[in-house]
């Protein structure tokens, strides 16, 4: 076992990226790759830093596990240790520590304006939740062109191609020296999965995926909680981005493709261990409007005439904000499609199946010999449940409901603390509790009320005006629920 030094690399724009391998003779022999592979492929341990790494102390006495800082862990004698690493042909692993962690994702902004014309999903993500995981080994990068081909080569994995047909390779030149750096993208899940499979490995759960990327303090995105403009979903080579970098040291997770995990996508997985049981109605809008679409997918139009048919599984998806989830179908083999598919998904992310965006990385159970990590850092807490004057929130919004679901969703909820059974107290607000708590509520909405829905119509720094709104025709919107403390 070694441990990896992350010398700094510079910031490559998407110029730069456009330009790899256009000056270059292959017929000289110089290799067109970027200089930072002309050496050993190495992976990120911690903060990134610059210099050859020889002035890290690798083992750190503290007073408390407090003073332990990120891309490092507490081991069996209570030592402050830079995580373990693991060499690979290309790339490596990194050992997670154990911890306690924060799952999801609570929006700053809940808009339902686009569900008044197509009702769907928009924050899968929400609300938070508390997890817990053993210490585990997770890829420094994403799976490369390179890495892949090899299991292609070994006949154990199948060659990667876009639903449009393509191999997914950026939209410019660039040379197959340069083109075998970047992350293997337009895999179907089963052939990720394949992939970890030949390694030794397997694709990591969406646990495992957002403990590694944001690590015990809950960050929003990886490198943090504030947005970074210059980080954007614009694939380059894996590793290349030196600002994405994970409160663990990984790479790739905030940029470059969305990443295949291995479970199955349920939108509303979160929101669903807060509720004793299913709120949603065969014939409400989400419902409605996911067999129009799933027409539109199959038939190319929403005929109701249309046969679905079985159109396989959906798997998670994830990047960007750590907290925020997609779906993605691995269909089978014999399925038929629209010969013109929808550009998004029934979610409105980019993603249907197979896509020039979305790769995927590895994980892998730790080994008997290997020596067990604990995250340093403490689980931030729990703030699911916001109280306000005589009044308690509960943070996660059900979208897309009609009022039966509103009221449903309202009377199954239990937040953190409640008893499973009887009656825990929470229900639709009316407009003037709305106006008590508005600091919390999250607008612009529309939620529903009691007396029938309510939308901000107003907002500056000191004040958020919220007023009376008729549901219209065939409503689907948002609904938060309250109780009187």
């Amino acid at each position: 076992m070694t441990t990896s030094r992350f010398s700094g690399l510079l910031l490559l724009t998407s110029t730069a990226i456009a330009g790899i391998g256009c000056d270059a003779d292959p017929a000289d022999g110089h290799d067109p790759a970027l200089a930072y592979y002309d050496h050993p492929h190495s992976f990120p341990s911690g903060s990134p830093f610059v210099g050859s790494g020889e002035e890290i102390e690798h083992e750190k006495v503290v007073a408390s596990p407090d003073e332990c800082g990120r891309g490092r862990g507490i081991d069996p004698e209570g030592k402050c240790v830079v995580l373990n690493t693991r060499e690979l042909p290309h790339g490596g692993m990194v050992q997670i520590p154990a911890g306690k962690f924060l799952r999801g994702d609570i929006p700053t902004r809940f808009d339902g304006t686009a569900n008044r014309e197509f009702p769907y999903i928009h924050w899968s993500g929400q609300p938070l939740r508390e997890d817990e995981l053993p210490s585990f080994w997770m890829d420094g990068y994403e799976v490369s062109r390179r890495a892949y081909a090899e299991c292609v080569a070994a006949g154990k994995c199948g060659e990667a191609t876009c639903r449009d047909g393509s191999d997914g390779r950026p939209n410019r030149e660039i040379g197959k020296q340069d083109l075998d750096n970047f992350p293997q993208t337009c895999v179907e899940h089963a052939q990720a999965t394949d992939y970890c499979e030949w390694r030794g490995a397997r694709l990591p759960s969406e646990a495992e995926w957002e403990f590694a990327a944001r690590g015990p303090e809950g960050w929003t995105y990886p490198w943090g909680n504030e947005l970074r403009d210059e980080i954007g979903q614009t694939i380059g080579p894996v590793g290349y981005d030196p600002l994405d970098i994970s409160y663990w040291g990984l790479k790739g997770f905030g940029g470059n493709s969305m990443e295949w995990v291995a479970d199955e996508f349920d939108p509303e997985a979160n929101l669903a261990t807060y509720l004793r049981g299913p709120f949603r109605s065969d014939t409400g809008p989400l419902a409605r409007a996911e067999q129009t679409y799933l027409r539109t997918l199959v038939c190319g139009s929403a005929d109701p005439g249309c046969t679905i048919g079985k159109l396989g599984k959906r798997y998670v998806l994830k990047g960007g904000r750590t907290g925020q989830r997609g779906g993605s179908y691995q269909f089978p083999a014999n399925v038929e499609l629209a010969a013109t598919l929808p550009d998004k998904s029934f979610e409105r992310t980019r993603t249907i199946a197979e896509h020039e965006l979305l790769g995927f990385r590895c994980a892998k159970d730790l080994a008997p010999e290997d020596v067990v990590l604990e995250s340093p850092k403490p689980m931030v807490s729990l703030p699911l449940v916001r109280q306000d004057g005589n009044y308690e929130l509960f943070l996660g919004v059900a979208e897309a409901v009609d009022r039966s679901e509103a009221e449903s969703f309202c009377k199954l909820l239990r937040a953190p603390g409640d008893p499973e059974q009887g009656e825990a107290g929470w229900r639709l607000p009316t407009l003037e509790e709305i106006r008590a708590t508005y600091l919390w509520f999250a607008g612009p909405g529309p939620f529903w009320t009691v007396e029938g829905a309510a939308e901000q119509t107003f907002v500056d720094t000191q004040t958020a005006e919220w007023e009376a709104v008729e549901p219209g025709p065939d409503p689907a919107l948002l609904v938060r629920c309250v109780r009187t403390r």
